[in-house]
Order: structure tokens, then C-alpha cells, then sequence
């Protein structure tokens, strides 16, 4: 998956001794699989055992890179990337900030061609953002919510993975 030459450490890395600093960003090169780069951002799990796809935000009222299980119906603009790989509560390590990844549907499940933002329903996961026209005007009347953090691939049911283009700002 990535190089350990130039960080010293791999994405998948996981632990409860910080060895980055908050915030770093690591930006995987394109590969053969002709996805493109995917950017890396390294943060401190403050909430809940994430699992691949888990949605992760930033924790309430904090400037540091604590991230929590996104809870329902957070704006996208609060959301800092999706894990891809398990990191423990309590434990350091990389979640995907942009690039092609896989990304946990809620009960709202997730609909190919469409943006994604966090589930209504389900702590910690994506749903599909709604038609074109709603993603495009960055808002939504149906959610509350700001624009999407993501774009779907392929469509998801409820507990399953999508593979999704993520690009979060939190």
C-alpha cells in the first residue's frame, strides 16, 4: 500500500504511541491501479473501535486531529476522512482523506453515481447525498447538512462497503 522509506512507518500502522504529528499528511503516489494518489491524514481515535469504511469527524470544539465515529447527520465539512483498516480506540494512526476507498453504508445505504454524506441513522457511516442537482448546489434541504465528502462508485446496502472517491475537509 505505501512505502515505509519515506514516513518510516506504513498507513496501516496502528498504535497508542503517537509517532506522527497530528494533522501530517502522506500523499500515497498513483499506482498501477490508475486511481490516482490517495492523501493519508494522521489522527488520534478519541471514540469507538473503527472498522474499515468507518466515517470519522472531527471531535467537537477541538483544533487538534481527534477524530470520533461520525455521529448522525454531521456536516461533511466536520468530516476529516473514512478509516480503511481497523484503529483502536485510544490508538494513533492514518485514515484516508482523498482517493478511491471503501466507505461503511448506514441504513441509508449508498447509491452509485451519487455524493455521499454521513447516515441519518447509523453512527460512524456514509449514505447516499441525493440527486445531482442537490449535490451540486453544495446543500441540502433533505439532510441539513453542507455538500457531499465523497462521491460513489457502486452501490451498498445497509453494513456493506462501497468503493467511493472520498475528498473530505474536516
Amino acid at each position: 500500500m505505501s512505502s515505509t522509506r519515506t514516513m518510516g512507518i506504513a498507513v496501516t500502522d496502528t498504535g497508542t504511541t503517537q509517532v506522527m504529528p497530528l494533522g501530517f499528511e502522506y500523499h500515497e503516489p498513483a499506482s498501477g491501479d490508475d486511481q490516482g494518489e490517495k492523501v493519508w491524514i494522521y489522527v488520534f481515535n478519541d471514540n469507538g473501535s473503527w472498522v474499515e469504511g468507518s466515517v470519522i469527524a472531527r471531535d467537537a470544539s477541538t483544533t487538534t486531529y481527534d477524530g470520533i465515529l461520525a455521529a448522525t447527520s454531521t456536516p461533511s465539512s466536520r468530516v476529516i476522512g473514512v478509516a480503511q483498516h481497523a484503529i483502536a480506540d485510544g490508538s494513533y494512526g492514518f485514515i484516508l482523506k482523498r482517493g478511491i476507498g471503501e466507505v461503511l453504508a448506514g441504513t441509508g445505504t449508498i447509491d452509485d453515481d451519487e455524493g455521499l454524506c454521513v447516515d441519518t441513522t447509523d453512527v460512524g457511516t456514509a449514505m447516499e447525498f441525493g440527486s445531482i442537482a442537490i449535490a451540486q448546489s453544495g446543500t441540502s434541504t433533505e439532510h441539513g447538512i453542507s455538500g457531499p465528502f465523497g462521491w460513489a462508485t457502486e452501490d451498498a446496502a445497509a453494513t456493506a462497503l462501497a468503493t467511493c472517491r472520498i475528498d473530505c475537509r474536516g
